[in-house]
């Protein structure tokens, strides 16, 4: 599938900012591991938590059509195999959970699933009495319990997503983890607290460094996620760029690092006003250039890598190294894309260096990543031309109805098979 984008002005409208992707996956699997009858509200139905709702059936746990999970008391089934599709989330945290199981399980994923990094977590899961068996510290796994309490550690620095595994079945066996390296992308580790602490988890932590989960259980809960600051993000973007638009439904107090979106447009000279629970941005003329710190917030990268082209002069945007390790090497991927539509842009050791002021119209690919096919969409609202994005087709991972809001505002999208 293919996306031609329009160039746009005067955008105006009002959205529902999709359920969050990060609460749902985490939300599915302590619902697995408690004992009783969960009641999941507001979840996000896309790709990758298709994967996760697939996993944690795998593993034994009784979903309805309604979302009331019925778990496994932290006893989960052994199936001799679990399909991860192309969701990170869902590999670490099933592998993990896997591990509680005799086995062995083997998790395995879509061809860009399979090329990313899990040696962090395998070492870990290891220290633990875990078996496991990769192909180079990389999918497919073959997983085999069963998973002792105690000590572990694990490097930080590629992804928290290794530690949230550890931390999601903390609550049955008790888990002691340190980290290593520093931690990237650290608020996503208070989303996985918040839902813990939901189902009953009991935890200390030193900030980021460490944490320590009592083999306490988790219980049944009634959860509600909340809307989802990642995607919200275009939107917000599309108004701060080409009009007036409002996201309902975000927490403005959530633990969610991307809700740094608000302080980005608002540097970058967007008009940015926070309600209760609606947040609207609106464009205020020519946008300015930005120097920001993405260490924690990976997902706001190629987002604000397409505002940034529009801003004249010389954009920064740090922290950025881990990004070669996500569906696609997101840096390659932006690079790629923007020169594609006459914009400069460097890569360096930790930064992605911008210099923005026009963008023409013209061919780019997602690279198989649903947030650089997004992303490269709203760099076409201000372009010269129509920027028709291949590989479309991945956009639904995460947010399935981005082309439908995106008309709702105003903005010409044509979908284009083939």
């Amino acid at each position: 599938m293919r996306l031609k984008v329009y160039p746009a002005r005067g955008l105006e409208g009002a959205v529902e900012a999709p359920p969050s992707k990060s609460y749902t996956h985490r939300a599915l699997f302590a619902a697995l591991l408690a004992e009783g009858v969960s009641r999941l509200e507001n979840t996000l139905v896309s790709g990758d938590t298709s994967a996760s709702l697939h996993a944690v059936r795998r593993l034994g746990a009784r979903v309805s059509r309604d979302w009331n999970v019925e778990g496994t008391a932290g006893r989960p089934r052994s199936p001799p195999w679990i399909y991860c599709r192309g969701s990170g989330t869902t590999m670490r945290i099933a592998a993990a959970v896997s591990a509680l199981t005799p086995g062995p399980v083997t998790l395995y994923g879509d061809r860009s699933l399979n090329r990313r990094p899990m040696a962090p977590l395998i070492s870990a899961l290891e220290r633990l009495g875990a078996e496991v068996l990769s192909r180079g510290g990389r999918p497919p796994l073959a997983v085999k319990g069963p998973l002792r309490g105690g000590e572990t550690e694990v490097d930080g620095s590629i992804s928290s997503q290794f530690v949230t595994a550890l931390l999601m079945v903390g609550p049955v066996v008790g888990v002691a983890v340190r980290v290593s390296g520093g931690l990237r992308s650290a608020p996503y580790i208070d989303v996985t607290l918040r839902v813990l602490e939901a189902f009953g988890a009991r935890y200390e932590r030193e900030g980021y460094r460490f944490f320590r989960v009592e083999p306490a259980g988790l219980r049944a809960a009634r959860f509600r996620v909340p809307g989802d600051y990642s995607s919200a993000a275009f939107m917000l973007a599309a108004g701060a760029l080409a009009g007036r638009v409002a996201v309902r439904g975000l927490d403005p107090e959530d633990v969610q690092g991307d809700r740094l979106i608000v302080d980005a447009l608002k540097t970058m000279g967007a008009k940015v006003w926070v309600g209760d629970g609606v947040i609207e941005a609106e464009s205020a003329g020519n946008l300015d250039p930005i120097e920001i710190d993405c260490t924690h917030t990976p997902d706001l990268v190629p987002v604000l890598a397409a505002l940034a082209a529009h801003a004249k002069g010389v954009s920064r945007i740090a922290g950025v190294a881990h990004l070669v390790y996500k569906e696609s090497n997101r840096l390659e991927a932006l690079s790629h894309n923007l020169q594609r539509l006459g914009v400069e842009v460097r890569i360096g050791s930790d930064e992605l260096v911008v210099r923005g002021g026009e963008v023409r119209g013209g061919v780019v690919d997602s690279f198989g990543d649903h947030r650089i096919a997004m992303a490269m969409a709203i760099a076409g609202l201000g372009a010269r031309g129509p920027v028709e994005v291949r590989g479309a087709h991945k956009i639904p991972d995460s947010y399935p109805q981005f082309v439908d809001h995106l008309r709702s505002i105003g903005v010409r999208v044509e979908v284009l098979r083939g």
